[in-house]
């Protein structure tokens, strides 16, 4: 991989473990219950079990977690181990950073990609600490993080004085 595109800091944040142990559970219901299916043949349990095991599989990639990446002049927020939902930030377009607790369930009504009011936005996995970037068109966006002072002080480090986008440091 190009060393200009490899993230210089890289963070993971997993759904809490009784909601991961909820879905497989859940998931290895389902396959049991379709193979014990009385009346059905060998080929439509199979294709049942494969069925399950594509959207066990899916959603795995597409929502299991949050991943945050920084680069030299922008990061990425995403969703799952693929990160195929995601959002880049140019630092030049935010303002100032500022680690937080919140409240996610009355600010946000839980957690993942949500919308606030007030120009709020919210990409967590877990828990009640983020960062948030203070970005220049008015929006705050937070970034769920299990350490957010470690996040926000990587993040000042990488960003260094394009935070702001005139030479101000993060405040």
């Amino acid at each position: 991989m190009d060393p200009q595109k490899r993230p210089i800091y890289r963070e993971w944040s997993s759904w809490p473990g009784w909601l991961v142990v909820m879905f497989w559970g859940t998931m290895f219901l389902g396959m049991a219950f379709v193979s014990l299916v009385p009346g059905e043949s060998d080929e439509e349990r199979f294709w049942g079990l494969v069925v399950l095991a594509v959207t066990a599989v899916g959603v795995q990639l597409l929502v299991s977690g949050l991943s945050v990446r920084l680069f030299r002049d922008h990061l990425v927020v995403g969703l799952g181990s693929a990160g195929w939902i995601s959002r880049k930030v140019r630092y030049e377009d935010v303002l100032r950073t500022e680690s937080v607790t919140y409240r996610p369930l009355v600010e946000f009504g839980g957690w993942g990609v949500r919308w606030g009011k007030e120009g709020k936005r919210a990409w967590t996995a877990r828990g009640n600490h983020a960062v948030v970037l203070h970005l220049k068109d008015g929006t705050h966006l937070y970034v769920g993080s299990d350490s957010p002072h470690r996040l926000e002080e990587r993040i000042r480090a990488v960003a260094g004085t394009r935070i702001g986008g005139e030479g101000r440091p993060a405040a």
